[in-house]
């Protein structure tokens, strides 16, 4: 059985627009991430999203007339002491430049690593893929769905950034179940 995976980001939010780190604290859709999310045109057979308000906002703007399903393993990255701050005032800060210019090299200390991000991303991925539906929307977070992208691919975390999508852009997966799967090996 042929499958899509839409997987969405949120639209814009007010931090992001500031160039606030958010990690898994929330603040509002912008009115560009209101438009970015209401310009989605696809019909899936069932949504799930992050448990995030911005996630779940987004969703219900893309599909409003599906049921949202929600879970926390579809979050953003958690940034830890640097959730609610401004990237500018982190650039001074040695391990968030490592983070950002060497996310191979990055060594978390409150933050959630990489690979804990893959791991939970990659299972969710590997549950959606058991499912019967084939047509399937995911709205997630940027971090979170380049963290799928480079675990689905096997690429290295020095492209990581590479990935990054903007506000309610799409990165889909397609195939039958036993390609999905076998991505994911």
């Amino acid at each position: 059985m042929s499958k899509i995976i839409n997987y969405y980001r949120h639209g814009e939010t007010v931090w992001n627009r500031e160039g606030r780190l958010q990690g898994w604290l929330n603040s509002d859709l912008t009115t560009e991430g209101i438009e970015q999310a209401m310009s989605v045109k696809w019909n899936p057979q069932i949504v799930f999203s992050s448990d995030l308000n911005r996630a779940v906002q987004t969703a219900h703007l893309m599909f409003p007339n599906r049921t949202i399903h929600k879970s926390e393993n579809l979050r953003e990255i958690h940034l830890g002491h640097w959730q609610g701050s401004y990237i500018k005032d982190l650039q001074q800060d040695e391990q968030y430049r490592c983070y950002m210019n060497s996310p191979h090299l990055f060594v978390n200390t409150t933050q959630e690593s990489f690979e804990e991000v893959i791991k939970r991303m990659l299972a969710f991925h590997e549950y959606l893929s058991q499912l019967p539906y084939r047509r399937i929307a995911v709205v997630s977070h940027g971090v979170a769905i380049a963290c799928l992208f480079a675990g689905i691919h096997k690429q290295p975390y020095n492209q990581l950034w590479d990935y990054l999508l903007n506000g309610a852009a799409c990165f889909s997966v397609e195939g039958d179940i036993q390609q999905l799967q076998s991505n994911i090996k």
